[in-house]
């Protein structure tokens, strides 16, 4: 199974928002990581880049 952590960007550090996601859904300007246990977290934000080998996701928040 491969979860992802999901970091914030923040000017040029990055800033840990989430970790253990499994799932990520798009609605509008909304982004929406779901965890292992089926929680989820809801930020306005885009996706700046999706890390598969080290199971990372860098997004900007609004």
């Amino acid at each position: 199974m491969c979860l992802s952590t999901v970091y914030t960007m923040v000017d040029e550090s990055k800033r840990l928002l989430c970790k253990n996601i499994a799932g990520v859904k798009v609605d509008g300007d909304q982004l929406i990581f779901t965890d292992i246990m089926g929680l989820p977290t809801v930020v306005t934000a885009t996706i700046e880049r999706i890390d598969l080998m080290d199971n990372f996701i860098y997004i900007r928040q609004k």
